[in-house]
């Protein structure tokens, strides 16, 4: 019976209610951006839109029942409402990702994470490889060896990881992961690495140096030739499991060069490094092409 009864009382917009009908009688047709703000000027939201009347009715239409938890948890807190206008759409992106970026509202979770982003340092010697992973890069330290930044935690960290066991391997002649150092054996890859070379190392004869730089810049994968076929040709068949660990290392390694190394090459086109805010940027703009 009460299940009944409810369903004869009509729901009311929630946000018509608190903002009252005028404001949305003269909303633009236009792109841009709009903001939730509360009732102690905290901002709580940044959207997007193509057509911002269009977007904005969708949350003076939404009424109790109809909408997700968050939707209704952000309605119930929104006191006020700012709008922006842009020339594009794609404009109008660019500037929801500055103010997410900047102001971090609590209801928006998208391109809130710098955590997200790295840089990945590089330093050739004759007797090491010095590996850094950071979000910044470091004061004492020269530009010029670092690369980035990358964008996403998991599959930056464990390209690193992958790169850096083979590079291992190869260089000590060992085809199974079990001798491995503890610390490229970790969940997590080290934040910081040096690949301690042997006298005489065929890496250098290799130039492995060059070879590396390319592969941060997406500009050849000849690395993962040079690390497979140095494990491959050591003292022994590779067993089925030692296959299995080499090809799935290969695979992660090859698409992280496809997907993230070679897309970052085409975005920054002459320049090394793309700060992390101007990345967001570049993406975006790169997908309304």
């Amino acid at each position: 019976m009460r299940n009944e009864t409810l369903t004869l009382i009509t729901a009311k917009p929630l946000l018509e209610e608190r903002l009252g009908t005028d404001q949305f009688s003269t909303l633009t047709t236009r792109p841009g951006i709009y903001r939730f703000y509360d009732d102690s000027d905290n901002l709580l939201y940044v959207g997007k839109a193509k057509n911002l009347r269009t977007r904005l009715f969708s949350y003076k239409r939404a009424k109790p029942g109809q909408v997700s938890r968050k939707v209704s948890r952000l309605i119930g807190r929104i006191a006020r409402l700012e709008i922006e206008e842009t020339d594009s759409e794609q404009n109008a992106l660019l500037l929801e990702n500055r103010w997410i970026r900047k102001e971090r509202p609590p209801f928006n979770h998208a391109n809130k994470q710098t955590e997200a982003y790295y840089f990945i340092y590089f330093k050739p010697g004759k007797e090491f490889l010095e590996f850094r992973l950071s979000m910044r890069i470091h004061d004492e330290t020269d530009a010029n060896d670092w690369y980035g930044s990358f964008k996403g935690h998991a599959p930056v960290r464990r390209s690193l990881g992958c790169l850096l066991q083979l590079m291992w391997m190869a260089e000590y002649g060992i085809q199974s992961p079990h001798h491995l150092p503890v610390q490229l054996t970790r969940r997590l890859t080290p934040m910081r690495y040096q690949l301690l070379l042997k006298p005489n190392s065929a890496a250098l004869k290799y130039n492995i140096d060059d070879a590396v730089c390319k592969w941060f810049l997406g500009d050849s994968c000849d690395i993962l030739d040079y690390v497979s076929v140095r494990i491959e040709n050591g003292r022994n068949k590779l067993t089925p499991f030692q296959t299995r660990f080499l090809e799935d290392r290969l695979h992660h390694l090859k698409s992280f060069y496809d997907r993230t190394l070679q897309r970052y090459r085409h975005l920054r086109g002459d320049r090394r490094i793309i700060a992390q805010d101007e990345l967001d940027d570049l993406v975006v703009k790169a997908g309304f092409k």
